[in-house]
């Protein structure tokens, strides 16, 4: 299935070919806790790697945000170069989109540059590459990462970052695929 009809299928609550309806679990066998039991038993001490002393305060945690395009400009990216992973970045991004990103980031034009076929890849790559650059500069940040989001193609970098979809993926797939 193509993401575009995963998407749309997604939307129209068919996710995973199911439709929405009631709940076709069966009704739980005589002498089952009841969720009012389950809950208080999920409040009182709890085991395994959620113990309440392995949890983290808020000031221990890190959200990343993505952005989404109207965020590129000419020259996006040039002072990221300086760190290890960043070039193999631009240059895995060439491959996939068969044309030099790194480029057209650092000298544009700008016209070009805007054009969403360009931006979305370009803001995708640089937003990874910050990533590259937090990890060596802030490297609790991203190790206390408890979530990442994105704003339309900062959605993607989420996803990558989080591992849940491959950089070649996320290079090659527009939001506007999703209309």
């Amino acid at each position: 299935m193509s993401l575009r009809v995963a998407r749309a299928r997604w939307a129209r609550g068919l996710g995973a070919g199911c439709r929405r309806r009631a709940s076709s679990f069966p009704v739980p066998p005589p002498g089952a806790e009841s969720v009012a039991e389950l809950l208080r038993g999920a409040t009182e001490a709890e085991e395994g790697p959620w113990a309440a002393e392995t949890r983290r305060t808020p000031g221990q945690c890190s959200v990343l945000l993505f952005p989404g395009q109207g965020s590129q400009l000419v020259g996006m990216g040039r002072g990221l170069l300086a760190y290890p992973r960043v070039r193999e970045l631009y240059a895995a991004a060439r491959r996939v989109l068969g044309y030099d990103l790194l480029e057209l980031s650092l000298h544009g034009p700008q016209e070009a540059l805007d054009r969403t076929a360009h931006c979305q890849p370009a803001v995708f790559v640089a937003s990874l590459a910050a990533v590259e650059k937090l990890h060596h500069q802030q490297p609790a940040v991203i190790e206390n990462c408890v979530a990442a989001a994105g704003f339309s193609v900062g959605e993607f970098a989420a996803l990558v970052f989080a591992g849940a979809m491959e950089f070649s993926e996320g290079s090659e797939v527009s939001p506007e695929e999703f209309l």
